[in-house]
């Protein structure tokens, strides 16, 4: 089954589902990671000199509109491990290449307040880094190697950012508060080019009082935070782009899950289930120019991934309604869907990550309410600010 489909005119439909016709791959993919190496002295090259336009070609390939496509010939999901027992998160590697990836515990009594698991790529063998993790649903590796972690909410969540040093495990606070209120259960996190970091806050679950609206915020290198944006019902997973000039934030605005009260009432981009709203980023960090950049109205967009050339991998499901539903599609930097990965049948993808090292091809994915790890092999790599 051929899991990977490159369009040469993409075009989305209300669902968000792709149309078009089937395009021959280009290049090869011996020369994606000069390709990659090239990314930022084009984008230097292209934002820098006004009016003029720059390719780059190596051995008879345009170097910036290829490797063409996603998936590697005739990959297919490899379940790689089933050590969970419910609902998969946060699925990052770090720069050994060891693969850092989440059980939230849900539906689990007594929760033992989530877990972090470290798994070996080369051999699947799983151990636990941190447990309990104060239910975390987020995880990102920043530039020095450390673990950032969006810890949730419900009675075991610590409602919070924090940081584990991976040198020496000393967990510390980035923020758990803002204006003096407890944030609303932090969800999804990344960094930008300078290292600044973006975090999605948003309530899925539990009572505990909700005193912030759902919001998006971002934490500059002195440590000052600031709300970003509430313009989205419910934000969950969200990415920077390469050069560190847009936001994405996704939407995961399930009709049947109790509103907060403190806002926002509505989602300002008319976002009644799944969906990614683009941001423009100005030199400090600020956002403008919000925008729809996908919609589904049949699934909510989780977690999200993004590769070196800025194509964003979105993690779709139903919520756990029957019958479960659930999708991967890849959109490139125009909104344009260039491939859909389908999931093995049942299973709810609820976050994606690329490997690294020698498993940098490798795209990961976890899945909820039936906890597994399964990665496929492609022609692209990850994003990781070094």
């Amino acid at each position: 089954m051929n899991h990977d489909r490159d369009l040469r005119t993409p075009r989305r439909d209300g669902q968000g589902k792709e149309q078009g016709t089937a395009r021959a791959t280009g290049c090869s993919r011996g020369h994606a990671d000069r390709h990659r190496r090239l990314a930022s002295a084009w984008h230097r090259l292209r934002y820098g000199v006004a009016g003029v336009a720059f390719a780059v070609t190596i051995a008879g390939c345009t170097a910036f509109d290829t490797p063409r496509g996603i998936a590697a010939p005739g990959a297919q999901w490899e379940l790689v491990s089933s050590v969970g027992t419910s609902f998969g998160e946060g699925v990052v590697a770090g720069p050994d290449g060891s693969i850092y990836v989440l059980d939230a515990h849900r539906n689990i009594k007594p929760n033992p307040g989530g877990t972090v698991f470290r798994i070996d790529p080369a051999t699947g063998q799983a151990t636990k880094l941190m447990e309990p993790n104060g239910l975390a649903l987020g995880l990102h590796v920043d530039r020095k190697g450390d673990l950032l972690i969006a810890q949730g909410a419900e009675p075991e969540g610590g409602r919070a950012l924090v940081r584990r040093d991976m040198k020496t495990g000393a967990i510390s606070m980035v923020v758990d508060s803002y204006g003096g209120k407890r944030l609303v259960g932090a969800n999804d996190v990344t960094t930008d080019g300078v290292g600044r970091i973006y975090f999605t806050d948003a309530r899925y679950g539990g009572e505990e009082p909700m005193e912030n609206p759902n919001a998006v915020y971002r934490v500059d290198l002195d440590g000052q935070v600031t709300r970003i944006s509430t313009d989205i019902l419910r934000p969950n997973g969200i990415e920077v782009s390469p050069d560190s000039r847009k936001l994405y934030v996704a939407a995961a605005n399930i009709p049947r899950i109790k509103p907060n009260p403190v806002g926002p009432a509505t989602d300002r981009f008319g976002i009644t289930m799944g969906g990614v709203v683009v941001y423009d980023l100005d030199a400090a960090g600020n956002p403008s120019n919000g925008r729809l950049f996908y919609r589904n109205d049949r699934l909510i967009v989780d977690g999200m991934a993004m590769d070196a050339e800025g194509n964003l991998y979105l993690a779709l499901h139903n919520g756990a309604a029957p019958p479960r539903t659930g999708d991967v599609v890849v959109l490139d930097p125009s909104g344009a869907q260039i491939a859909q990965l389908t999931p093995p049948a049942g299973d709810l993808p609820t976050n994606l990550g690329f490997g690294r090292g020698a498993d940098r091809h490798s795209l990961y994915m976890v899945t909820g309410f039936g906890w597994k790890l399964y990665r496929m092999k492609t022609v692209r790599v990850g994003l990781y600010r070094e």
